[in-house]
């Protein structure tokens, strides 16, 4: 090709691939390879290891301010860094010559230079150039070489005019900037001959009428605090003290931001307004609440305001208006004992209070939580208000018991000792709960009496409190005993009277249950073989006790099966122990039947423990919940024992699913399936069934509107109609008074039937949700059991119910979750997992169970149930051809007459699905080809 051109091959410059390296790791996000690239620069461009060339030093400089201007990373943080060392290390250096060559005014017009913006920018590319200048000015006032005796005020002058123009004209800057004036004050005081720095700071400060606002009270206050001799400008505040007594309002209003106030109203104009308003406090508020609480304070402490005057003023007095009020909840303040205000939060509708709760230290906890429990007794004149504060004092009560950590990583404050914070707080609320307080004193006792329905709150606050500790602390029985312990020493105080009538059988039950509870409570610590096991044993009995004061009156008959249990199961003989734990199976039944969050993760934990002891009587109980049916007869079936005027659906609506409610958006610590999951499974499950749902009732609708168009003798109602097309009217001018009389009969039974048809279907919808949610959560039980049981020849027996579930649920959820199981009881099943044949009979029985698989996989049914009946199938394969690869035949056999039904039965609903997954076991399956052949 003579034609063709020839390419120019390109002149690599040099490029130093060290300094590349360096850079890259400068914007790490992880801080020790961020400090080992600043050490190696530093290394590099030291005099030490031979002095680099003018124009090479210009260009590291230069490369920094960039790296300052860039947000990729980390890169700020460890650009500015290295910056800032770099300059220290040629601190000594002349004003002149600070850096290779490089004079204190050559590095000023390089900051400006590099982070300026040119031409038109995006306003992103702008706030990254504006925050590289304000960190390249602060790397140049830590390293001090702006400080020098030789540097001219010119230098220092120039560099403060760039932080204060971006403070004027940047509102979104204007906070960093007053930072860094205000630590550069902090960086002179270690200084010597600093003096004119500092006026110049103060000067510049009041010519941009900056002085009265929260950044320049900030540096005033500094500059009294770190140089008491400095000039400062005339005329700004009253005996140039921002906090003076009669400068209150003013500074209030500054420090909330609530409007300018500025020296010269000319300033103001040119000075740029912040936006919106911050929830992150500014960092004036902790200076100046330092300097107001303070024991000693200046010479003119007679006019300084004082600690409760401002905070009146600044805080309280401001949450009177709307809007003050909602700035202060913005601004993070809230006050609280001694003198606070209880309803700050309902008033800024801010949840205020709790992040401060979070942020208090244990010390500071256990007063505020003594201020609240003295609070709650006092006298209140009007009972709605007692009511109202009761209750929230119980809310912050809660949560400063849920917004610690778990037990055992802080101090003992928290500790389950009997002064502990935590006790106090369950203390108060079993105390509380349960008995009404009549002390002779009269001064201790709440004014007015606690409300029932306050009761009933500290009642939902007890379960909340106790359901977190469930999910996140170690050792909850000893908080549930420490409950029952309450209980119990409040029983035997005449100044306390239960509000349980425990008098009759009730108080027999509780009699043999005290006595029960302290055996098993005593064993706890000698047995230590036995001790998780008595440890859950002491949480099942705690908190069925619980629920005895609760009203519960199925909890009463619940005593003596426990005691029952706990003898079979503590001293078996003959194999009682056995049925000691289905006893235990059922008991925890019954407490996963009841609609809270608490019982389930009650259950959840009891029954890991008892797991091992799980025999085919107690898995039957579980799997005959599973095969209920998920409507009305499916309910009476399953919770007969119930009274006919408080069902299920009664149940659900009362506190129990309070607290389900309240403790569904609490991201909990459950292990096995959390509420989180579960809320989305149901949304999910919910959405799937709306269609049909709307369907049905358009139908009822139609027709009821049909029946009552006929009754008036009237079209029945179209919206897309012209009402008056036919010209006919719907007046009833010709109907004598008999006939009136006769259509109101009518019309009201028409009425009565819709709704009666109405209530049956609530009743039929309610029904279904009772009877998914226990299965749900029985679905869990069976979950711990997999994990902990896959390997025993027991857990097969779940099989077939599973796959029947599946099919026959109406429930999204529950063939979610049961496929959901069956997955995770495939993946456990491998290798050493897998059961073991001690005998032909259970061979025999794993080849049946297969047979009766594969004919359920030919009935008709969803996807999933193909899917899980395929995972299923192969769960059994393993295990047989584990046992001996001669089972192998006889699983080709029962595959292959399965593949035969399929292809002449046109009944046969098997998918090719099921035969896929076969072929791709037998793939690997298939022992390896021997060599040679």
């Amino acid at each position: 090709m003579p034609n063709a051109t020839k390419k120019r091959r390109r002149e690599l410059s040099s490029v130093d691939t060290q300094l590349v390296e360096i850079y890259e790791d400068l914007a790490s996000e992880d801080e020790h390879i961020r400090l080992k690239a600043a050490q190696a620069l530093l290394q590099k461009c030291s005099p030490e290891n031979g002095q680099l060339p003018k124009d090479q030093l210009s260009e590291v400089v230069r490369r920094l301010i960039r790296g300052l201007c860039s947000g990729r990373k980390a890169a700020r943080l460890g650009f500015s860094i290295a910056l800032t060392e770099l300059l220290s290390q040629r601190s000594d250096e002349t004003e002149s010559d600070v850096l290779g060559g490089l004079a204190l005014s050559d590095l000023i017009d390089l900051l400006i230079k590099q982070t300026e913006t040119i031409g038109n920018v995006s306003g992103q590319e702008e706030r990254d150039h504006q925050l590289g200048r304000l960190f390249c000015v602060e790397a140049f006032i830590k390293s001090g070489i702006l400080f020098r005796d030789d540097v001219p005020n010119q230098s220092w002058s120039r560099v403060l005019d760039l932080v204060y123009d971006a403070t004027r004209k940047k509102a979104w800057l204007r906070e960093e900037c007053g930072w860094v004036l205000y630590n550069a004050i902090h960086t002179l005081r270690e200084r010597e001959s600093t003096q004119p720095f500092v006026q110049a700071i103060v000067e510049k400060l009041h010519e941009n009428a900056l002085a009265k606002t929260s950044e320049g009270i900030a540096i005033w206050l500094a500059m009294q605090r770190d140089f008491p001799s400095l000039q400062l400008p005339g005329g700004v505040w009253r005996n140039d003290n921002p906090l003076h007594r009669k400068e209150k309002s003013k500074l209030a209003k500054i420090l909330k931001e609530v409007s300018s106030e500025n020296a010269s109203d000319d300033a103001s104009e040119k000075l740029a307004q912040k936006g919106n308003w911050n929830s992150r406090l500014h960092f004036v508020w902790n200076i100046v609440l330092t300097e107001l609480a303070k024991e000693t304070v200046a010479e003119n402490a007679q006019d300084t305001v004082t600690f409760g005057e401002f905070w009146q003023e600044a805080v309280d007095g401001g949450a009177e208006s709307e809007s003050s009020a909602a700035y202060a909840a913005l601004q993070g303040l809230i006050v609280n004992p001694p003198g606070g205000n209880l309803f700050f939060d309902q008033s800024t509708r801010t949840k205020t209070s709790e992040k401060l709760i979070a942020l208090a230290s244990d010390h500071d906890l256990e007063t505020l939580v003594s201020e609240l429990l003295s609070r709650f007794v006092i006298t209140v004149p009007d009972e709605k208000d007692a009511i109202a504060r009761r209750q929230l004092i119980a809310d912050q009560l809660t949560f400063c018991l849920k917004s610690r950590p778990p037990a055992g990583t802080t101090s003992e404050v928290l500790g389950t000792q009997p002064g502990g914070l935590v006790n106090r707080i369950l203390d108060f609320f079993t105390k509380h709960s349960y008995f009404a307080i009549e002390n002779r004193d009269q001064v201790s006792n709440p004014s007015p009496p606690v409300a029932e329905k306050t009761r009933d709150s500290l009642r939902t606050r007890l379960t909340s409190c106790l359901s977190h500790i469930m999910s996140r602390w170690p050792g909850p029985a000893s908080f549930a005993y420490q409950i029952a312990k309450t209980i119990r020493r409040n029983e035997s105080v005449d100044s306390t009277h239960s509000t349980l009538d425990t008098s009759g059988p009730i108080g027999d039950s509780m009699a043999r249950t005290w006595k029960l509870l302290d055996q098993v409570h005593g064993q706890i610590r000698k047995d230590s073989e036995n001790a998780t096991f008595l440890a859950a044993f002491e949480l099942l009995c705690s908190l069925t006790i619980l629920q005895v004061y609760n009203g519960d009156a199925d909890a009463v008959s619940m005593l003596g099966e426990l005691q029952s249990c706990y003898d079979l199961m503590i001293k078996p003989s003959d194999g009682s122990n056995q049925h000691g734990a289905e006893v235990l199976i059922e008991v925890i039944l019954s407490f996963i039947a009841k609609p809270s969050q608490l019982f389930r993760r009650l259950a959840l934990q009891v029954f890991e423990v008892f797991v091992p002891e799980v025999n085919g009587n107690g898995l039957s109980s579980m799997i005959k919940v599973l095969e209920t049916k998920e409507n009305l007869s499916g309910q009476d079936e399953m919770f007969e024992a119930y009274d006919e005027d408080q069902s299920p659906s009664d149940v659900e609506s009362g506190a129990g699913s309070d607290v389900e409610e309240m403790e569904m958006a609490e991201a909990n610590g459950v292990k096995h399936i959390s509420d989180d999951e579960a809320a989305s499974e149901a949304a999910s499950a919910g959405a799937e069934d709306t269609d049909s749902a709307e369907e049905e009732e358009n139908e009822e609708l139609a027709e009821f509107d049909m029946k009552l168009a006929q009754a008036l003798k009237t079209k029945p109602i179209d919206a897309s109609a012209n009402p008056n097309e036919d010209g006919s009217s719907s007046s009833d001018e010709d109907m004598d008074d008999e006939q009136m009389e006769a259509l109101d009969a009518h019309i009201a039974t028409i009425f009565r039937e819709r709704k009666k048809a109405v209530s049956q279907k609530s009743q039929k919808k309610d029904a279904k949700e009772t009877i998914v949610n226990f299965k749900c959560r029985v679905l869990e039980l069976l979950d711990l059991f997999v994990k902990k049981r896959h390997s025993d020849l027991l857990t097969l027996e779940l099989l077939l119910p599973l796959l029947t579930c599946v099919r026959t649920t109406t429930s999204s959820l529950v063939s979610s979750r049961v496929c959901n199981l069956m997955r995770e009881y495939s993946r456990l099943c491998k290798n050493k997992s897998l059961p073991i044949f001690h005998d032909k009979t259970a061979k025999k029985t794993t080849i049946r169970l297969l047979k009766a698989i594969h004919a359920e996989a030919g009935l008709e049914a969803s996807n999933a149930h193909s899917a899980a009946c395929s995972q299923a199938s192969l769960i059994l394969v393993k295990i047989l051809v584990a046992a001996g690869r001669e089972n192998l035949g006889k699983v080709v056999k029962v595959y292959a007459k399965t593949q035969g039904t399929m292809l002449v039965d046109p009944k046969s609903r098997v998918k090719m699905s099921f035969f896929t997954d076969w072929l791709n076991w037998c793939s690997t399956a298939r022992p390896p080809p021997q060599r040679g052949r």
